[in-house]
């Protein structure tokens, strides 16, 4: 069970939800970037800690004692389930999500902040340069879902301000009147959830509102990619497989009609067919369950 927050009376400009698991020293440097960046914003930080009691202790003696800082426990991993819980507690009118490994720059949340000027924008998707880049995409097909979902294109270390279909899910952020409206993030997607939970409440905002996701290159992160820990649990290779090929055919056959899962399919059927036979019986598994979920 969650430890429950406190209630205050503040009212931050943006709150910072990070989830962590099992390595306090990775998420510490983050955290004390933000008591830096609380000095000159007023800002919630909300972490939501998934360890084993050892580590979850370690990060509780380090974790700073400020009322706008605030850790709490999850017994049970769950990406979305806590992606969930950080947004309904934000006491802020703009949520950002971090993963627990990126450094920030001086003008990582404040470019959050002030995209949120245009009203028409409902979610920022960040910059995120990752230690194996050594060269930023020069490709303007920053997060776009193409063929009705048949190809995903990621590029998110571009240098230009572009619209996307999903942000990148480790520096992204969202008004949250936009989570409230859409529902937030389906927790119908199962576990490990690499990157669908993104891409879903991206293509749903998108779909209510065209052109309402921005990409800002100010709004850059450095991302370590840890090889352990953070939203990860202990799963092997094949649950995470089998998850991810679940929860890309759950992703089919939610959003798209069947004219569209037509197209999608002959588009990728293929490389499907060549690539990743094995994949084929968890896609239509999960694109099965997403159909009823599109009926309700």
């Amino acid at each position: 069970m969650a430890k429950r927050i406190k209630k205050t009376s503040f009212n931050p400009r943006i709150t910072v939800v990070i989830g962590t698991l099992n390595r306090p020293n990775v998420v510490m440097p983050l955290i004390n970037q933000l008591v830096e960046e609380s000095k000159k914003i007023f800002l919630e930080v909300i972490v939501i800690d998934q360890s084993i009691p050892k580590n979850y202790n370690d990060l509780t003696k380090k974790f700073p004692k400020q009322i706008n800082f605030k850790l709490i426990h999850f017994d049970k991993p769950n990406t979305v389930k806590y992606l969930n819980y950080g947004w309904k507690r934000a006491q802020a009118p703009i949520v950002l999500f971090l993963d627990d490994d990126v450094t920030i720059t001086e003008k990582t949340i404040i470019s959050h902040i002030e995209s949120y000027n245009d009203p028409s924008i409902q979610a920022v998707s960040g910059r995120v340069i990752s230690d194996d880049e050594n060269i930023a995409s020069t490709n303007p097909q920053v997060g776009k879902i193409l063929w009705f979902g048949a190809i995903f294109t990621k590029n998110f270390s571009y240098e230009k301000r572009v619209f996307v279909d999903f942000p990148n899910g480790c520096n992204m952020s969202f008004m949250k009147k936009t989570l409230e409206v859409t529902g937030g993030f389906d927790e119908k997607l199962i576990a490990p959830i690499f990157g669908f939970n993104e891409v879903d409440l991206g293509y749903r905002i998108n779909k209510r509102s065209p052109n309402a996701i921005v990409f800002k290159s100010e709004t850059l992160v450095y991302h370590h990619r840890y090889k352990s820990g953070g939203t990860r649990n202990n799963f092997n290779y094949n649950n995470i497989f089998h998850s991810n090929q679940f929860n890309y055919g759950y992703f089919l056959g939610k959003n798209f009609s069947l004219i569209e899962n037509i197209v999608c399919f002959f588009r990728k059927l293929p490389y499907q067919i060549i690539k990743e036979p094995k994949a084929i019986p968890d896609i239509l598994q999960g694109f099965i369950s997403g159909k009823k979920t599109r009926k309700k």
